[in-house]
């Protein structure tokens, strides 16, 4: 974990739901659906699993400050008790595999990641979103990386978590 500050975001805070989900919830409450449907399946194999559910997912770096940090991923804010649970697991457990399920409604990608630790049997499963046009910078920058991040943290702290990518192209429609 790491104490970094998140950049600034660049949507009223007030605003009952981000713009790339303006008029897709019920396309999002499906996705999220399908991510603790996964979880079962994963369950029905054998697997523990923990299915966070964001609040929000943001691009990073945002594209109107491609420059503003050099993180590179989605920052996912997600309930405090989803990130103590995924912060325990995180202690004992190298997630070093993952699949990548992703749908594209309009111009905003939906995606479900699961972060696996095939030796524990554990699996992270993560919901995404994000609007086409915001992702241009983040997916240049992990291109050349050869991966990002997901930045797993709660609402209340400046913590999180990180579930690195090692090939983000599944990502990416």
């Amino acid at each position: 974990m790491t104490d970094e500050r998140t950049p600034p975001r660049d949507r009223d805070p007030d605003a009952d739901e981000s713009p790339e989900l303006t008029g897709m919830l019920s396309f999002w409450e499906t996705v999220v659906e399908d991510a603790e449907a996964t979880a079962a399946e994963y369950e029905a194999e054998g697997w523990e699993t923990l299915v966070v559910h964001p609040g929000d997912v943001t691009v990073l770096p945002p594209a109107n400050l491609p420059e503003a940090t050099e993180r590179v991923g989605f920052d996912v804010l997600v309930p405090g008790r989803e990130f103590d649970a995924l912060s325990s697991w995180v202690e004992s457990a190298a997630f070093d595999r993952y699949d990548v399920y992703r749908a594209r409604e309009d111009d905003t990608v939906f995606v479900v990641s699961v972060v696996q630790d095939a030796a524990s049997s554990k699996a992270v499963v993560v919901p995404l979103y994000y609007g086409l046009d915001e992702v241009a910078a983040m997916a240049t920058k992990a291109r050349e990386r050869g991966q990002l991040r997901l930045y797993v943290r709660p609402v209340d702290a400046d913590r999180r978590v990180e579930l690195v990518q090692s090939e983000p192209d599944p990502l990416f429609p």
